[in-house]
């Protein structure tokens, strides 16, 4: 057998599942908001971070600018003095600890020549003029390719330094323009260069998060990533990725914003902003760095939920099953209760609540049921008498009704109740033989009464030397006398001349009886119209005589046959009725009275198909001799 779970359980439990369902979908929705909100405010933070940075990089970038603007008026106040340019470029070196290196590049027909300065490893500034011949990717001329292509002054990307030094730098370049024939002609370009070491160092720092990576794009040099496999990585994911390529597009345009970027466990954000000198800074940082702490957060939350709704449901199925201990003892008692111990003790409960209600409810059932079957058992006791009385009733009618029948007589009688009021009787006196049916209003009791007051009655008539009329006038008389509630006998009764074959007839609003001559069809037997016996006393009947032939057979009833009803309301019906007779008592005629009654009998049975018998059936058959 299937062990069920208590209701403390199943309350228990749908109780926890609406509180995790509320309380899952409620970490939800604050994780998505907070998780929005970190991320947007990690962004704004990155943001002023890289402005910052931006600042301070721009700050030694400007001041080298100033100097080498400097040393550019020095240099054009004397331009045909070239010691006089040397010694200030190596002054400038040797004063200014941003600048690590510089030089005057000037352009001749036949090449470019530049005097160069620069620092050692001991701090010593060196100088010495170096002359043209270079390739055309050298880096004196790309100079000169740069100062023609802007016409002013601009940085250079970060490239390996020339001479004695094994760094990158890059350079602040600024053109030199005289007047000669009216015309502003290059003169010589002045560069002053310093290590990109430092703007490296300030991208390390510039790390919001771990493996954050902050870049400064100089052109098609890149300074912060100085691992190769990782920039050749990013290369190709630049041209793979089409919103890699945007942001590559909003960097060369020099626009301040930021973009999301990347996918999976990639995914992030990209903060930029430009320099004044056309460079652009970059930081990117991924979500699952910034969102860290809160993932963490959310899973302490979780975990947390977990243990308390744990406790929760112990908490909630202890409460319950204590408050539902008096259901499950008022249960036992009901149980007990319906095994048959009505005394059973029901548990004490002074609550004041629903709980006690309940208790006073099974306390009033029990009260009720223990009355009931007081009452039950008085009732079936009586019932059981009654039965009993009933049954005697039923043995003594069915002991007043004839059973000997002769040979040219039969009859049956079926109550719908224990006992009925239809009747049937016959009596032999010398050569007339007197028969009669009935019915008597109403069933039961009163109607088996009133059916023998009319049977004693038609015995004590029977042999008398006068006519039907008067025979039943003294029956009518007899049973009113008698009859205190208005009751009724719907009566045929007859008197056959067993000489003569003359039967005089006298029909008390009865049916028609079923008259089938020997050589013709059966037909119903028309009668002068008479009021049931028990209505009026001094009632005037007229009676009837009628010739039979020797074959002739008569075949009565009571309106329990042709009011025979199937369970669709339909009637057995005169019609029926007759049909029966010439299909049975003609066409292929029964042998004995007792065929006819039991063809009939069984001839309603198949009509109403099973359903309940709703008035008392008598049928009787004779057959003249």
């Amino acid at each position: 057998m299937k062990k069920t779970k208590s209701f403390s359980h199943r309350l228990s439990r749908r109780v926890i599942i609406i509180v995790a369902v509320i309380f899952v979908a409620e970490l939800f929705v604050v994780g998505l908001t907070s998780n929005s909100i970190i991320a947007d405010e990690a962004a704004r933070s990155t943001q002023h971070m890289l402005h910052g940075t931006i600042s301070e990089i721009e700050l030694p970038l400007g001041e080298v600018e100033i100097a080498t603007r400097t040393v550019s008026s020095l240099i054009a106040s004397m331009p045909d003095n070239v010691g006089y340019a040397e010694m200030v470029i190596s002054r400038t070196v040797e004063m200014d600890s941003l600048i690590c290196g510089g030089s005057v590049i000037y352009p001749t027909p036949d090449g470019a020549k530049a005097s160069m300065s620069y620092e050692d490893s001991t701090g010593k500034v060196h100088s010495y003029p170096l002359m043209g011949g270079w390739d055309e990717n050298s880096w004196v001329n790309r100079c000169l390719a740069f100062v023609d292509q802007f016409r002013g002054p601009f940085w250079a990307e970060p490239y390996q330094a020339e001479g004695q030094r094994n760094q990158k730098v890059t350079a602040f370049c600024y053109p030199i323009f005289l007047e000669e024939n009216g015309d502003s002609v290059l003169f010589a370009v002045v560069t002053a260069e310093l290590p990109v070491d430092w703007i490296e160092h300030k991208c390390e720092e510039m790390r919001p998060y771990p493996n954050s990576l902050t870049t400064i794009v100089c052109g098609n040099s890149v300074i912060g990533i100085q691992d190769s496999l990782l920039m050749a990585q990013i290369q190709m994911a630049v041209a793979k990725d089409k919103d890699m390529q945007e942001l590559q597009e909003d960097l060369k345009r020099g626009t301040d914003s930021m973009r999301r970027i990347g996918k999976g466990s990639t995914v992030g954000y990209v903060v930029y902003g430009p320099l004044h000198n056309g460079w652009m800074a970059s930081v990117y940082c991924q979500y699952k760095e910034v969102l860290r702490h809160s993932s963490l957060m959310h899973t302490n939350l979780l975990i947390i939920g977990l243990i308390v709704l744990a406790i929760l449901y112990v908490i909630c199925r202890f409460t319950i099953r204590r408050m539902t201990t008096p259901i499950t003892q008022l249960s036992d008692a009901a149980l007990r209760m319906a095994k048959g111990d009505l005394n059973t003790q029901l548990p004490e409960i002074k609550s004041g609540d629903e709980m006690m209600h309940l208790h006073d409810s099974f306390v009033y059932m029990q009260n009720s049921i223990t009355d009931y079957i007081d009452e039950l058992k008085a009732t079936t006791a009586a019932n059981e008498r009654m039965e009993s009385e009933l049954g005697v009733a039923r043995n003594i009618q069915m002991g007043m009704l004839r059973t000997d029948f002769p040979e040219n007589v039969a009859a049956l009688l079926i109550p719908a109740k224990e006992v009925g009021g239809d009747l049937y009787d016959f009596v032999q006196k010398g050569k007339y033989l007197y028969f009669t049916i009935g019915d008597v209003s109403g069933k039961g009791v009163p109607a088996s009464l009133m059916m023998a007051i009319t049977r004693a009655g038609l015995r004590f008539v029977a042999g008398m030397e006068q006519t039907m009329d008067k025979l039943l006038e003294r029956v009518n008389v007899s049973v009113t006398d008698t009859n205190s509630n208005d009751m009724f006998v719907t009566l045929f009764m007859g008197r056959i001349n067993l000489e003569t074959r003359r039967m005089e007839y006298c029909n008390a609003g009865h049916n028609p009886i079923i008259v089938v001559p020997p050589d013709g069809e059966p037909y119903f037997l028309k009668a002068n119209p008479n009021l049931a016996i028990g209505l009026f006393e001094d009632f005037v009947y007229e009676a009837e005589s009628l010739d039979l032939a020797a074959g002739t057979r008569l075949v009565l009833y009571t309106d329990g046959v042709n009011e025979a009803e199937r369970a669709d309301k339909s009637l057995f019906g005169n019609g029926r009725l007759l049909e029966w007779a010439k299909s049975n008592l003609v066409r292929s005629a029964a042998t004995t009275d007792k065929e006819v009654v039991d063809s009939l009998y069984r001839e309603v049975q198949q009509f109403t198909e099973g359903n309940p018998q709703n008035d008392d059936i008598t049928i009787m058959s004779i057959i003249i001799k």
